[in-house]
């Protein structure tokens, strides 16, 4: 953000006639705190884009999608999931980052995730995926961790069990920047947060090792990621990595006292709007303005109030929606399907899918049962006999079947 151009201005300063704040000269670290933060980001995002820097944005609370549509590439957080769960059976760091992940949204102790990163490591030797159901498989097989705290975890890994992704964008389209990932659209907020913890780890681990990199990267919601806790149960490792990169980087949080002390203390320059600036309780502080905004650097003790300016929306602002895969299903999943319905009489579409979930993505196995069954390989038939209720299940037809042998010979 030192490089921005200083066309990328986010105000008018109060303390001087026409003076403009811009995103050039904050530094690589910022804060944007109180309840207008998600309007802030919005005009941070804008001001990069006119400015010409490569952002990327993380849009966890969903605060930034709806605005600068038009002015960014937009996913959806499900497109480049799949690519986050994939681990590199080379790499410890990345599955010892996953595993931060899993903690900071699980809220889970030190023990716990020393659980977690053996249950990686494990999976990453396979070269496999860290979805939860292949966790979940895992983490009770691991050698030297039994009773209490692997039932414990299993249960709050389990609750996650079902996160759904789509295999459709690689993050090379996050590293080259800008673009912008919207979670807005994950079931429950847990969710959300460890899909967010997965792409901040992989952005993490590409930065060692991919030629593109963006320019800065923004995440909204911050708070949910890195909680201020009351007890110190894990490490953080994922929160330390992140402040650690070479990568200038701005977060934003509508409520400041949720978010961790140790990112507070380590981001120079904190951005205020009005209520979260008159609410600190620092004497001799001149109070601001109404929808106005305090820039504060501790670098220099300055503190610049100013009036935010107003962003020129586009015409094709409109939501974009995800984009799903074209691609047909592997064929292993494809036979694997078809001899896992032969073998069983009352399969129906949510067994098969748990069934097969650690194995493969639940998304891909769910597209490719309907495939299946709108292209007559499968049918449904009752599958119970006598004067209880009939159960509807899969029966593999005439043509499944000759599929089925072709794709095993």
């Amino acid at each position: 953000m030192n490089e921005a151009k200083n066309s990328g201005w986010i105000g008018y300063a109060l303390d001087r006639a026409l003076g403009r704040v811009g995103v050039g000269g904050l530094g690589d670290r910022v804060l944007l705190l109180g309840r207008e933060s998600g309007s802030l980001s919005t005009l941070f995002a804008y001001a990069c884009a006119e400015a010409g820097a490569r952002l990327a944005v993380l849009d966890v609370d969903g605060s930034v999608s709806a605005a600068v549509h038009g002015y960014f590439r937009y996913f959806d957080y499900r497109s480049m999931l799949y690519e986050a769960f994939h681990l590199e059976g080379d790499d410890a760091k990345h599955g010892q980052l996953v595993a931060s992940a899993y903690a900071a949204a699980l809220d889970l102790t030190s023990e716990e995730e020393a659980i977690l990163s053996a249950a990686l490591q494990k999976l990453s030797e396979q070269n496999d995926l860290a979805t939860p159901s292949a966790l979940y498989d895992v983490v009770g097989a691991i050698e030297g961790f039994r009773g209490f705290y692997v039932d414990k975890l299993k249960g709050r890994v389990g609750a996650l069990r079902h996160l759904d992704t789509t295999r459709v964008d690689g993050f090379g389209e996050l590293m080259r920047g800008g673009c912008l990932v919207s979670f807005a659209s994950a079931p429950y907020a847990l969710a959300s947060e460890l899909a967010a913890g997965l792409y901040v780890a992989k952005v993490l681990h590409l930065l060692d090792s991919s030629s593109d990199r963006p320019d800065a990267l923004l995440i909204t919601g911050a708070h949910r990621l890195f909680r201020n806790l009351s007890r110190f149960q894990h490490a953080g490792r994922l929160m330390v990595h992140l402040l650690e990169a070479q990568l200038p980087l701005v977060l934003s949080s509508p409520v400041p006292a949720l978010l961790n002390d140790s990112v507070m203390e380590s981001m120079p320059v904190r951005v205020y709007s009005s209520e979260a600036w008159n609410a600190r309780k620092t004497w001799r502080q001149a109070a601001a303005l109404a929808h106005s905004y305090v820039a504060c650097d501790d670098r220099s003790g300055n503190a610049t109030a100013f009036v935010p300016r107003f962003i020129r929306p586009r015409p094709s602002s409109g939501g974009t929606a995800l984009r799903r895969p074209t691609a047909r299903a592997s064929p292993e999943l494809t036979r694997t399907i078809l001899e896992e319905i032969s073998r069983f009489d009352a399969a129906n579409r949510q067994s098969i899918i748990s069934y097969l979930s650690p194995q493969f993505l639940a998304a891909d196995v769910g597209a490719e049962v309907d495939r299946l069954h709108s292209e007559g390989h499968l049918v449904m038939e009752p599958k119970q006999d006598g004067s209880g209720p009939k159960v509807l299940a899969y029966t593999v037809t005439e043509s499944g079947r000759r599929l089925l042998s072709e794709l095993s010979q």
